[in-house]
């Protein structure tokens, strides 16, 4: 598969097979990770992969704490998204929506639940970075996040970026011995998709080019 036919095949898995990663798959995946471009070299990102009985572990923790603090999905904003930002948040929950619906499960639910869960991917990936560095470094772990993810799509791997863990990166740190200078920005839920789930054959739309390209010549 080359770079281009992997940008666009790859999508967002919440429905994973029940079928193991080999840790040698797992590992090319994180070379070519590694391979991305950073600040001077810094190579700023650190990843902690977590799979099996203590992935089980984690997962019946997170659930725990969510269903105490019931913490919801959302944009992360202080004020409110302007319309052009909100109108492709609705986009993506009008497609989704049915689909959950036949679950019995409501939207806020499949995501929150499923978030806690990496929605029941065999492996559950968190990446950190050293509090040392400025916010500005964070470039440089989605540069990495984004290799990971192609890397993953061309091995014929699932992925899903979970944002909303790190409400709970206390109880991760606490789980995982992670110490307290190294910060959780993201999860990444990682397996192989269950093609035949209706969940995992959503495509978002892109926005037209105009709306994201600015030329001054």
């Amino acid at each position: 598969m080359n770079i281009f036919s992997a940008m666009k095949q790859r999508r967002s898995t919440r429905v994973y097979l029940k079928k193991p990663v080999t840790r040698a798959d797992i590992e090319e995946v994180f070379y070519y990770a590694g391979l991305a471009p950073s600040a001077i070299n810094l190579q700023p990102w650190e990843y902690i992969v977590v799979y099996g009985e203590e992935k089980d572990r984690l997962v019946r923790r997170l659930i725990k704490v969510h269903a105490e603090r019931k913490v919801s999905c959302g944009p992360g904003t202080s004020a409110r998204l302007p319309e052009k930002f909100s109108r492709r948040s609705r986009a993506v929950s009008q497609i989704m929506e049915p689909r959950i619906d036949e679950l019995g499960l409501s939207f806020n639910q499949f995501i929150e639940e499923g978030s806690c869960s990496f929605y029941g991917a065999p492996v559950a990936i968190f990446v950190t970075i050293d509090t040392l560095f400025p916010k500005i470094r964070y470039l440089d772990l989605g540069l990495s996040i984004s290799y990971l993810l192609l890397a993953a799509e061309a091995k014929g791997l699932g992925t899903c970026p979970i944002g909303l863990i790190t409400a709970y990166a206390a109880d991760i740190a606490d789980a995982l011995s992670i110490p307290g200078n190294k910060e959780i920005v993201l999860g990444i839920a990682l397996g192989y998709a269950d093609e035949a789930s209706p969940l995992n054959n959503i495509k978002t739309e892109r926005v037209d080019q105009n709306e994201i390209l600015h030329w001054y010549e």
